[in-house]
């Protein structure tokens, strides 16, 4: 019981240590996007979050200690990973983050509380429906409600491959490097493959 408390407390400062950097790149007056020191930012984020992701369980008392920040990235982060991590334990703080007022907070918890697929979760996003006057935050909570999926096949699988070498190879006025992902409803979309699409709708 002893070795396990002393986990969990070294794993809740992995996560907070972890917090702490993105919040240095992600302040609450972000540098706007297309900027090269934008893109740097989001190399930030994407690494932040495979690292996250990467504890598995053992990150949820930290990112549910993260809802609570100051810095609303920061909560917003915390929110997000929680739902990849299917976490039911985050429910409550995610319904109360539904409401937060920034609503690049609340939207990350819509999604997240509609990947956990928890009966509470549900509920307040139908509650919050009627209510909710952000329109960015109501098309996420309608797409919460709406998932064929609880997570995307995966998904998780995915996160954990982002490469540091990589994140920056698409350059403007060249090629985008081929990828495939899914979506809400868990089709696979391919660059290379809806590229060629287009061509012949064009033509």
């Amino acid at each position: 019981q002893t070795r396990r408390s002393s986990d969990l407390r070294a794993n809740e400062q992995d996560v907070r240590a972890v917090l702490r950097e993105f919040s240095s790149a992600w302040p609450e007056d972000r540098i706007p996007y297309r900027t090269k020191e934008d893109t740097e930012s989001w190399k930030t984020y994407a690494l932040s979050l495979k690292r996250l992701v990467a504890m598995k369980d053992k990150a949820v008392p930290g990112l549910i200690e993260g809802c609570s920040d100051t810095n609303f990235q920061v909560r917003a982060l915390s929110a997000r990973v929680l739902g990849y991590l299917q976490a039911r334990a985050s429910v409550p703080k995610l319904i109360e983050l539904l409401h937060d007022e920034s609503a690049p907070v609340a939207v990350p918890a819509a999604d997240s509380l509609g990947q956990i697929q928890d009966p509470r979760g549900l509920e307040a996003l139908r509650a919050a429906r009627g209510s909710e006057k952000r329109g960015d935050v109501l098309l996420h909570i309608n797409k919460a409600l709406d998932r064929q999926v609880p997570l995307e096949e995966d998904v998780v699988e995915q996160i954990l491959k982002i490469d540091r070498r990589r994140i920056d190879s698409a350059k403007v006025g060249q090629t985008a490097p081929d990828f495939t992902l899914k979506d809400a409803d868990g089709k696979s979309w391919t660059l290379s493959k809806d590229r060629k699409s287009t061509r012949l709708n064009s033509s």
